[in-house]
This record gives C-alpha cells, structure tokens and sequence, in this order.
C-alpha cells in the first residue's frame, strides 16, 4: 500500500464551491471554463474595491450593483437548460464598466490602456473620430488615458502632469466606461451575427433533412417512369420540395450581417425558416409551369425531338430518356429555389426604394413652427 492511501481527502476550496463551478467541472474544455473564470475575476476585482478607503456613498451603491449583477450571471451560467448567453455577457458587460467608476487608480491604469487599444482596434466607423479625434490623440478618451496613466503626449518633452482631481478623476472614468460600452456593442454586436448564423444553419440542416425524409417516401419509380402524366400531386409536391430545399442550401452557406442591436431575432428565423423556402418552393413551381407551357423553357427526350419544333419555347433541352427528364427537372427547381430569394429581392428592393423616393417627393418637408412651408418645384419624370 502506497503512503498516499492512508492520507486523507482535502477539502474542496471555497471558491470551488461558488455558484457557476457546477457547470463548469460538467464541461471540461468548452467555454464554458472561461465564462466562469469572467465572472470570478470580477467578483475577486469586486473584492478589492470594497477594502478602498473613503468609499461614499454612491460607491457603495455602485458596488451593490455589481453584486447583484454579479449573482445574476452566475444564475445564468448555471441555468440547466437553455442557457441566457446574451443575458450574460450584457450583465458581465455592465459590471466591467461599474467597476471602472470605483476600482483603485493603480488598476485604474493597466485597464485604460487596454481600452485605448481595442477601441483602436475593433471601431473603425464615424464613432472612431469622436471618441479619438482627427489626429487619434487629441480626442477624450487618449486625452483621458493620459490624465490616467499621468503621461503627457510622446515627444513632447513636458513634464508629467500633477494628479487628477476628483471631477477629473470621474470624468475620465466616466470615458472610459463610454469607450468599453462602445467596443462591448461592437463586440457583442459581431457575437450575436455569428450565434444567429450558425443557429440558422442548425436549424436550416434540420429542415433539409426533414425535406429530404418526405421527399424519399413521395419518390417511387412508378412516378419517375410515367413523368409527366402523374404530375398531381405528388409530382407537384416533389418539385416544391426540391425548390425549398434550393432555398435552405442558400440559408446554410450564406452569412447574413444580421442588425440585431434591437432584438427582434425571431423575425429573422422566420424569414429564413419559412418565407425563404416557400419563396423557392413558388419558384420551382413557375419553372414547371413554365416548362409545361412551352413558352420559355422546354426538356424533351432525343426521340421525343425533332428538327423542327414547333413550340415557341426559348431553351430547349434535349436528354435521353423520360427518367433523364425528371432527373434535369429536379435539378433545375433546386436551381430556381436556389435563386429567387435574391433574383426576386432585388427587384423588391428596387420597387421599395422606388415607393420610398415618391414618397419623399410628396410629402412636404419638416418647417420650424411659425414659418409657412416653402413651395416646391414640380418634378419631373
């Protein structure tokens, strides 16, 4: 026996025994060690603000927030099913800024820094300019970040500045919680596109399954064999099927910059999970219509054929058998279905941009109050 048997079981470390550790020892190697090691990190950062001296009393409300928030996104992370991700970051999100207004100057500085350098980074539109100024130095938040790190602008050969006040302290806290609120939307902003992409292809590859499983027991080979003339309904319902499932392949490669700032995901799914695939469904259905019209587009068998054709159809196709028929049918609903989304909005893009300009004519544009509206110069087409 190894004198490692006969010693006994240390006791488990408090801190393993806190809400959030549940999850976390359940999923060794995911994310989810990281988010539990967030929120640790806050609460250990939470700690040492409340050992600061001459806390008032808008601290101690900032530091019972955090806590609160705090005990939240623990509840989130440990919610057993359907976990709140949005709701746990927004909170993890608000934390770090309280905790910019209250923690001490010393961790103040290194924090700063790292602000400045990812706001830097990641914001790249209009917000840069008023956030960094023209120049990128002469904007509050690097002006802000001086006053913090006590360091005047390089290369300019001053001394370093005395300490801030207490209104400038607050003030430049206050930037810097702006600036980490600005590059946590950005962040978040990128987050939600990704989680509402790939929860799209999920969904979109269940779909496609489920299309391929109703499709498999409307085929038969005795539908196949007498194409065309069995056309209703289950050859009506197989073309729809094949245009759909064109419209969800579409879903599951494209990426989607989704505006998500409001919420509002919901309508997205159903746009995607439902309108998209009856839109491709409709396509496939009017490519058949039309193939058995013969006005645009016709497939027909080498026998079949002739030299002369009288039908006044555009494209013609010509295969080898009546199952080479089906077969070329089928692969071009799924084309249609593939497409329409994007042929047909576009052209609905262009007739609401359209309806949205004449509208704009019309209506007159928006007066100070007391002064008569101008009139405006008629229009022309």
């Amino acid at each position: 026996m190894a004198a490692t048997d006969t010693l006994p079981d240390l006791p488990m470390p408090e801190l393993l025994k806190r809400v959030g550790f549940r999850r976390r020892r359940r999923g060794f190697g995911s994310a989810t060690q990281l988010l539990w090691n967030r929120v640790e990190s806050n609460a250990s950062l939470l700690a040492l603000c409340r050992h600061r001296k001459n806390l008032t009393d808008e601290d101690e409300t900032i530091l019972a927030q955090c806590q609160e928030k705090l005990d939240a996104a623990r509840w989130c992370l440990d919610k057993p099913l359907g976990r709140w991700s949005f709701s746990y970051w927004e909170l993890i999100h608000e934390v770090d800024g309280l905790l910019l207004l209250v923690m001490p100057a010393s961790t103040l500085v290194p924090r700063a820094l790292e602000i400045q350098q990812q706001f830097e980074r990641r914001v790249s539109d209009s917000r840069a300019h008023l956030w960094l100024g023209a120049d990128r130095v002469s904007g509050p938040l690097p002006r802000c970040v001086r006053g913090i790190t006590r360091m005047d602008a390089p290369g300019s050969g001053a001394a370093d500045p005395p300490p801030l006040g207490t209104e400038q302290d607050r003030y430049c806290r206050s930037v810097l919680r702006g600036a980490l609120d600005t590059v946590n939307q950005q962040v978040d902003k990128t987050f939600w596109q990704l989680s509402i992409n790939v929860t799209l292809q999920i969904f979109s590859t269940l779909l496609l399954l489920a299309v391929f499983a109703i499709s498999f027991l409307l085929l038969s080979r005795e539908l196949i064999q007498t194409w065309p003339s069995e056309l209703i309904p289950r050859g009506l319902l197989l073309v729809g099927f094949a245009g759909a499932s064109g419209a969800i392949i579409s879903n599951m490669l494209s990426k989607e910059r989704f505006v998500v700032a409001t919420g509002a995901t919901s309508r997205f799914f159903a746009y995607h999970l439902m309108v998209k695939p009856v839109i491709g469904a409709f396509a496939a259905l009017m490519l058949l219509f039309l193939e058995q019209s013969r006005m645009l587009l016709s497939v027909d068998t080498r026998t079949g054929s002739t030299g002369v054709d009288p039908s006044p159809a555009l494209f013609h196709i010509v295969v080898s058998d009546e199952q080479a028929v089906f077969f070329t049918l089928m692969a071009l609903a799924v084309v249609a279905g593939w497409s329409a989304d994007k042929l047909l909005g576009s052209i609905m893009d262009k007739v609401l941009g359209r309806l949205l300009g004449q509208s704009e004519k019309v209506l007159p544009p928006s007066s100070p109050v007391g002064t008569p509206p101008r009139p405006q110069a008629p229009t022309t087409r």
